[in-house]
């Protein structure tokens, strides 16, 4: 009876310190495990949410840039509006097919460099105020979008920022099968229109992404 009963209560005692240790180290591996997968989920939703809305941002800003260069416009190489109507004929409308009376003297459309980057200016049609001068431009890593009132682009233009982390901004030029840097190709087309402008932006975590916007 004596060795029952000493045989029994060493199978009812608690547990040992060891193996309370024991198991407060596996309960602390399982949640610092835990707390990692949480943590890891969390943060890789935060950068699925940041990269659907850079990615957004990225297509209406494209949108942009071809609604506004589909809408190109040149002037015609007359100064009435007779010649500018019998454009189609002699070759002075627009490679757009619009033609509009020469009442500007910059360029229909025109390339500014500076530095490593290009500003783009050219004529479009507005539906509320006509043909007017709009333009884009790189600065300081933030892409922007220039309105002006007049066709001379004479004064300030209107500024609305259209992206950030832009890093370059390049502007090239097709015209008969070749490809410029620059545009007007001399002072004497400058009212000429390339056939396409292909556009590439360099953006900080994507890397260059190539536009070609067909202008006829």
């Amino acid at each position: 009876m004596k060795r029952r009963s000493l045989s029994a209560r060493r199978h009812l005692r608690g547990l040992t310190l060891i193996e309370l240790m024991v198991a407060l180290a596996i309960f602390a591996v399982l949640g610092v495990l835990s707390y990692r997968a949480l943590a890891e989920a969390a943060h890789s939703s935060t950068r699925i949410s940041e990269s659907f809305e850079r990615w957004r941002i990225i297509g209406r800003v494209m949108q942009r840039i071809d609604s506004d260069l589909i809408q190109a416009v040149a002037p015609s190489d007359t100064s009435n509006q007779t010649s500018a109507s019998n454009g189609a004929n002699d070759g002075s409308a627009s490679s757009t097919g619009q033609s509009i009376v020469n009442t500007t003297n910059a360029p229909a459309m025109q390339s500014l460099q500076g530095g490593n980057n290009q500003e783009l200016r050219f004529l479009r049609i507005d539906a509320e105020r006509g043909v007017r001068r709009v333009g884009f431009r790189l600065e300081n890593g933030q892409l922007q979008w220039l309105r002006w009132d007049d066709r001379e682009a004479s004064q300030n233009p209107r500024i609305t920022p259209l992206m950030e982390g832009v890093s370059g901004l390049r502007w090239r030029f097709m015209y008969n099968k070749n490809t410029s840097a620059s545009w007007p190709l001399s002072t004497e087309r400058r009212n000429l229109l390339p056939d396409a402008v292909i556009l590439e932006l360099d953006l900080d975590g994507v890397g260059t992404l190539t536009r070609t916007v067909a202008l006829r």
